[in-house]
């Protein structure tokens, strides 16, 4: 009987107690990017606006790895052209042309340093086209794979909330150009379990 008493006390003393740690290990946040975009693209116009405007919405899944996984889309501005009385066959007329595209991406992130991550995504770019020639409208959509690397760095105001920039760059397979963005980021943990 003693020595149960004794196995018994010594099995309670040797389970380990440890204090809950009240770090999380999932979290799932949502990233709202806003900025400038730039665009590259082999078109000869003198008149070619390659600068506009960008925004991207993310959601993540980030467990306790330095891998991430998510789904991204958005809006990238491309480019806008006007002319003004050009030279066809058919005669003189303005012309304008405006291009934007939607992405809907898988996205990865991986940790390199405290805040900062290397971005990378693929998946598919809707491209609207939107115009004028000879008074009539012209408006085509297209789909194209694409892919899309970058950094980002974030600062944490709050446990829930963090603020940085992004430097992204953008490839569009089918029409072969490309894009680099820089934006605002904002970022919110939704859940954390």
């Amino acid at each position: 009987m003693l020595i149960k008493k004794y196995l018994l006390i010594l099995l309670c003393s040797s389970i380990p107690v440890f204090a809950q740690n009240a770090d999380t290990t999932y979290t799932l946040t949502t990233e709202i990017g806003l900025g400038y975009s730039r665009y590259f693209t082999t078109m000869n116009y003198p008149d070619l606006n390659k600068n506009g405007f960008s925004g991207t919405f993310r959601i993540m899944w980030n467990p306790e790895h330095l891998l991430s996984i998510g789904l991204e889309t958005g809006y990238q501005y491309l480019y806008s052209v006007e002319v003004k009385n050009l030279e066809t066959e058919f005669g003189n007329t303005d012309f304008s042309a405006s291009m934007y595209s939607v992405p809907i991406f898988m996205a990865l992130s991986m940790k390199i340093a405290p805040n900062v991550k290397l971005l990378a995504g693929s998946g598919i770019y809707f491209l609207f086209n939107n115009g004028n020639l000879f008074a009539d409208p012209l408006e085509s959509k297209q789909i194209s794979i694409g892919a899309h690397g970058g950094i980002s760095y974030s600062y944490p105001l709050t446990k829930v909330i963090s603020i940085g920039g992004e430097l992204q760059y953008s490839y569009y397979y089918k029409i072969q150009d490309q894009n680099i963005s820089l934006q605002f980021v904002f970022k919110y943990n939704l859940l954390a379990w």
